[in-house]
């Protein structure tokens, strides 16, 4: 059971105020010094990657073990009183007063028939009810036999009614009988029925026969074990059914099914010494197993394998779950004598797609279904145990399904760790706990989601249209402010506020007090706010500071958004006495100052909270260690003045307006290496003298840090630029100069090329051009500690622009490699001051390790979110509305949940492909191709700016994906670009492209 909570995850017990101490002296001194202190520790646990410190009534997972300890207080589930868990494994009995709201509940024995979820909204991975239902043996198999997947060939003589209205008759190997009520009186027509059961066709191959109970009250093996009988006594068989028919009630049936023996094992070569044969020891009995495979569903409502693992005995018994070993597949086929590897494969590839096709079952047949039946609102089968086993048909080894066995099965399989790896590749049959843990947590934190107001600034353009149909399918309520009155998405939302000045951001204090007054005369609260849109990060920020909601300060924002900010922020941090790194970046033709901080602000909602006797850490606490260790805090914690506090510097006049207006310093402890180590020197160019003084050397700032030293070759691109609109390799002085001028000719306000960040001004940067490969990693950041980071591969770009041209995911890097990119763009974040958000920041991997190109203070856009959430199952999207409403997007693991397949795309461009977009590969086809399947369609233009320039974004992406390897979705790719008219060597060569990619 889940109980998440949307409250910070660092807490630290309130200190009690005597009379008289409340508004100042020696207490408030010392409860001040112990929150500052406690910041410190929390930061330092984080950075090596230790538990923060809980106060113990705070936990997540509860484990409940009465229904008792659960009430109803419609809609919710609450949960009075659980067993809780810390992460050194103890447990401790907890009283909950207020009860919690229970955000997921999973049922297991004893309680897995009761009805827990029934008239609340909960989610939960099961209900009383579909445990009745899938514990009903009969209905099981028929509903496998329709989707032909083997079972046992079964007669079932039953009383009606059956589940879901069960009719007379036979489908695939199960034949069910209907018994009138008064049985007594058919009993010779029942006989002959058992009889020619015994002599058909099915049962040649079996020596035995298996007799059994199913529904009713008979649900689950544990209320119905199986008897074993020999098939030619066919008195004692009919014994036993005749003693078991006048027993039944409505619903309830009696099964007849052939017993299906196990894979034999094969030949082996005797190994036995002489010394053993002299011993007289016994023989080594032959062995037979059957198989447990967990299979859990995916958050796209697709099955995942968990674990595959076999029950071990000797062939001459019926094996069972409380009576035989557990062991891997592989080990098993070994023991068995099957020792060729490709057939060990093959067998357990055969196991797995069994396995996966009994929960899509499940999940079809529960689609249909009421919530009345399933027992809930929100109840559904998130995890099946499957019981089969491999035997013979003539030569032919088939997997035969005997039931779906949760609870045993996941009893089989937890207590070997490790087992079931063997085999495994990472892909869609890849064995990680993430699979049975992502679906329960993402359902738990969406379910807190429901019915939250969330306000986004920027609308966007069309690549930003999925934001609005995936908002209203979490039941979010959107706020939205944007320029345009009329824009599509203002019909979308709940609350539009059309601010036609919007993209003038010397005005974007005014706009945020215009946004704050809008709310506040609307009645209207959001509890989060958030941007998709490059142009309005820094408002977004801003809005949240006015608010006091969640989101990176503005002065963070603010180095973020201006490229050469980032990298000469960055490489102004230095080692200082202490653990902490302090930036002494000094500003090249601007102020090194961001939009004012409100401290009064800041403290009072510091002040005002206090939520349940906790106080809440949230905001500064990355700062807390540069600060601790800086000396100001502890100073005026102690009551000194702070002799270490820098003066100001004044603000010089820029053709591109300043983002700063005071002194910001945000700091990265225990950071190491180093986020200096990921940056890149760059300028500051408003003129082409700034250009002049970097080719001709530059200066010397504090600290002994270089400043405006740029070698050639070099990058120029647009300080506050989007989508690479103007971005160009140059290789001289005279290049860049050429180049500032064009740009300065083309590009000089937001009517001449919208949406790419021309309402901030033209100005560029000249950044040292790195070699190495190019990579997007997007990193979900909660109060500064990694929840999540997928890293996708770029090819090679055009020179000498650098429009993209080819991507890949997951990265073909190796996993050190990928590691040190995660870590790279982590701590370029936090060295920015970026802690709670999610952002996309691009790298190249060099020779000496990862070097950063820029950080987009937003959401990834283009594919990413859809190549995300298809590979892993997460949403990006989700998860930047849930940092935004102060809720963490948990994941089982942030940087190794395996991905279900591999992603090769390439972008068409009009310059290149337009020939192709009126005819071969129209907007329209590839939307039917999208449809079919055959490719992933990502539109990232209206089919109106089907029109070709000097300066171009991508006009849309296509993808394919490939569940096994990322060689053949490259090779399947390139054979449809060539199909559609897309692959136009020289001038556009996806096979060079594409060839960059490992």
């Amino acid at each position: 059971m889940l109980s998440l909570s949307s409250l910070p995850t660092t807490v630290v017990p309130s200190l009690s105020s005597p009379g008289g101490c409340a508004t100042g002296g020696p207490r408030l001194w010392s409860s001040n010094q112990e929150v500052a202190l406690f910041q410190t520790l929390q930061e330092a646990l984080r950075e090596i990657d230790l538990p923060e410190t809980q106060d113990l009534p705070q936990g997540d997972a509860l484990l409940c073990l009465s229904p008792s300890w659960l009430s109803h207080s419609s809609p919710s589930l609450l949960v009075h009183k659980a067993v809780t868990f810390d992460l050194g494994g103890r447990t401790f009995l907890s009283n909950f007063n207020p009860p919690r709201k229970v955000t997921y509940f999973l049922s297991c024995d004893p309680w897995a028939e009761e009805e827990v979820t029934r008239e609340t909204d909960c989610p939960s991975g099961g209900s009383g009810a579909l445990c009745r239902f899938w514990g009903d043996v009969l209905t099981t198999r028929v509903l496998l036999q329709k989707a032909k997947i083997h079972c046992p060939p079964t007669l079932a003589l039953l009383l009606p009614p059956g589940q879901m209205g069960l009719e007379e008759g036979r489908t695939g190997g199960v034949e069910v009988v209907h018994l009138e009520k008064g049985v007594e009186g058919g009993m010779n027509s029942v006989r002959n029925k058992v009889d020619s059961f015994l002599e058909s066709e099915d049962m040649k191959g079996s020596e035995s026969v298996v007799l059994r109970r199913s529904g009713g009250t008979f649900v689950g093996e544990a209320t119905s074990p199986p008897v074993y009988l020999s098939r030619n006594n066919r008195d004692e068989v009919w014994a036993k059914v005749g003693y078991l028919l006048p027993q039944l009630l409505p619903g309830e049936a009696v099964l007849l099914e052939a017993y299906c023996s196990p894979l034999k094992p094969g030949p082996r070569v005797e190994d036995r010494t002489w010394e053993q044969y002299t011993d007289c020891r016994p023989q080594v009995p032959d062995l037979s197993f059957r198989l447990c495979a967990i299979v859990s569903r995916s958050p796209l409502d697709l099955p995942l394998l968990y674990k595959l693992v076999c029950r071990v005995g000797v062939s001459d018994t019926p094996l069972s779950h409380s009576h035989s070993l557990s062991q891997s597949l592989e080990t098993t086929l070994l023991e068995c004598g099957f020792t060729d590897p490709t057939m060990a494969t093959s067998l357990h590839r055969l196991a797995t797609d069994t396995a996966l096709s009994c929960l899509r079952v499940v999940m079809e047949t529960e689609s249909s279904m009421s919530a009345e039946l399933r027992g809930g609102a929100g109840a559904q089968t998130d995890m099946i145990g499957v019981d089969l086993l491999f035997t013979m048909d003539g030569y032919i080894i088939i997997p035969v399904v005997l039931g779906l066995h949760p609870s045993l099965c996941l009893r089989s399989s937890f207590p070997e760790q490790g087992m079931g790896l063997e085999g495994c590749d990472s892909g869609i049959e890849g064995w990680s706990r993430g699979t049975l843990l992502l679906t329960p947590l993402l359902r738990s934190q969406y379910y807190l989601m429901q019915e939250k107001t969330v306000l986004v600034v920027g609308a966007g353009g069309h690549s930003k249209k999925f934001i609005w149909g995936a908002a209203k399918k979490y039941k979010l309520k959107i706020l939205l402010v944007d320029c345009d009155p009329a824009h599509f998405a203002s019909q979308l939302v709940d609350h539009f506020l059309p601010l036609p000045d919007l993209p003038d951001h010397r005005r974007d204090d005014q706009h945020c007090s215009r946004i704050c007054d809008w709310l506040l005369s609307s009645g209207l609260r959001p509890d989060g706010c958030v941007c998709f849109w490059d142009d309005c990060v820094v408002l977004t920020s801003l809005v949240c500071d006015r608010l006091g909601l969640r989101g990176p300060p503005p002065e963070a924002i603010c180095i973020a958004k201006e490229k050469s900010r980032t990298h000469r922020h960055l490489l102004g941090l230095r080692k200082s006495t202490g653990t902490n790194l302090t930036s002494v970046e000094q500003p090249s033709g601007q102020a090194d100052g961001l939009v004012e901080f409100r401290e009064g602000e800041r403290r009072g909602r510091q002040q005002n909270g206090m939520v349940n006797g906790m106080v809440n850490m949230e905001g500064d606490s990355m700062r807390a260690m540069a600060d601790f260790d800086r000396g100001d805090l502890f100073n005026e914690a102690m009551g000194k003045p702070d002799t270490t506090a820098p003066t100001s510097s004044s603000a010089s006049a820029s053709s591109s307006f300043s983002l700063s207006f005071c002194t910001f310093r945000p700091s990265a402890p225990l950071l190491s290496p180093s986020p200096s180590s990921y940056a890149v020197p760059c300028i500051h160019v408003e003129s082409a003298l700034d250009l002049e003084k970097a080719a001709s050397g530059g200066g010397e700032g504090p600290g002994g840090a270089s400043v405006g030293v740029v070698r050639f070759p070099a990058v120029m691109k647009l300080e506050y630029g989007a989508g690479a609109v103007g971005v160009r390799k140059v290789g001289s002085l005279g290049e860049s100069l050429a180049h500032f001028e064009r740009i300065g000719g083309d590009l000089r306000e937001e009517t001449d090329y919208p949406g790419i960040g021309l309402g901030w001004g033209n100005a560029m940067t000249l950044m040292e051009y790195v070699g190495g490969t190019e990579h997007d990693v997007d990193v979900v950041l909660f109060e500064g500690r990694l929840e999540g980071a997928f890293v996708s591969d770029n090819g090679p770009t055009r020179a000498p622009a650098f429009t993209e041209t080819a991507s890949q995911m997951p990265s073909g890097l190796a996993p050190d490699k990928r590691a040190q990119l995660i870590r790279a763009a982590h701590h370029a974040c936090l060295g920015c001051g970026l802690q709670d958000g999610v952002f996309n920041v691009e790298l190249k991997m060099t020779e000496v390790g990862p070097r950063l190109i820029e950080i987009n203070a937003r959401m990834g856009g283009f594919y990413l979110r859809d190549w995300i959430q298809q590979l892993y199952g997460v949403d990006i999207l989700m998860a930047a509305f849930m940092v935004s409403c102060g809720v963490r997007p948990c994941l089982p693991s942030a940087t190794a949940l395996p991905a279900r397949g591999h992603f090769a795309g390439v972008m068409v461009v009009v310059s290149q492909h337009l020939q192709a977009l009126r005819s071969t590969a129209s907007p329209e086809r590839l939307r039917g191709l999208h449809q079919d399947g055959a490719l992933w369609l990502n539109e990232l233009a209206e089919e109106d700016e089907l029109i070709s320039g000097e300066y171009e974004e991508p006009f849309c992406n296509v993808g394919v994906r490939d569940a096994h390897n990322s060689a053949n979705a490259r090779q399947r790719l390139l054979a449809l670009c060539q199909g559609l008219g897309l692959h136009c060597p020289p001038r556009y060569d996806l096979g060079y492209f594409l060839s960059h990619f490992h």
